[in-house]
């Protein structure tokens, strides 16, 4: 399965931290890409596709560094065995993607690239796999098939916290996600978005996708979730994990505490 890694960000962190990509911001002196891409290798994902724009070269670079004879200077290319697309402006989570899907006829698998997590993959995929299939009937082979499309077109992965106030809150019945809250007005707890996603090539069929121009920014959290929610269509995966993102002072110091939990499984 494909896996596009969104690191076309940067962060709103303060001091030496505020212009550095958020791939390269270090933990415990390791770049956080690179415990990304520990976590994809773990689970034998190594088909990966980088989605950048903000300080790209930096990326590139750093990459560069285990394969000196990459070609970097185009705006499409590979290093490092990971493929990497560049878009010409900020495009928001859902551009970025829809630039890096491009061409896709399978489904495939995104993530965030501020989020560090021991979230696990083929649990998430397994998941995914098993509610879009149903067993065919009248017949003695236990064949099955895919789901139609309008019961199910991806899956998020979820986690919960006492503070949904600065994040996407999820609110799931039976698996399915039936609402989505781009950072909630008032103070709740309850299940957010982790920055793990499946979808099936279909989603660029939405309505709300169709009508972005080529290079429109526009963001999976106002177009994407809110319209597989409505018609439910998005199933909930909970992760009862490690988790944070990188966002803030918080969530970089939670990331040093996971970092060290990280490294003791070692």
């Amino acid at each position: 399965m494909k896996v596009i890694i969104l690191a076309g960000g940067k962060t709103d962190l303060p001091g030496k931290l505020k212009n550095i990509p958020k791939s390269l911001i270090e933990i415990k002196g390791k770049p956080l890409i690179e415990y990304q891409l520990d976590l994809l290798r773990k689970y034998k994902f190594n088909d990966i596709c980088l989605s950048l724009h903000y300080k790209a070269e930096e990326i590139l670079n750093y990459l560069k560094k285990k394969d000196a004879k990459a070609n970097i200077r185009s705006r499409k290319g590979k290093v490092a065995g990971i493929e990497y697309v560049i878009g010409p402006k900020p495009l928001g989570t859902g551009g970025a993607i829809r630039l890096a899907a491009k061409d896709l006829k399978k489904d495939f698998l995104v993530m965030n690239g501020d989020i560090l997590s021991n979230i696990n993959l083929n649990q998430f995929i397994d998941f995914y796999k098993k509610n879009i299939s149903e067993p065919i009937f009248f017949s003695f082979l236990p064949f099955k098939k895919r789901v139609p499309y309008e019961k199910t077109i991806g899956a998020i992965a979820v986690f919960y916290t006492q503070d949904v106030s600065e994040m996407g809150l999820v609110k799931a019945k039976n698996e399915k996600v039936i609402e989505f809250i781009e950072k909630p007005d008032h103070q709740y707890s309850g299940y957010i978005n982790a920055g793990f996603y499946v979808f099936s090539p279909e989603v660029f069929k939405l309505k709300c996708m169709k009508i972005k121009k080529k290079n429109q920014p526009f963001s999976i959290e106002s177009c994407i979730f809110p319209t597989l929610a409505k018609n439910i269509q998005l199933l909930a995966f909970v992760h009862r994990g490690l988790w944070t993102d990188i966002g803030s002072e918080e969530g970089l110091e939670k990331a040093r505490i996971i970092a060290e939990k990280l490294k003791e499984k070692e």
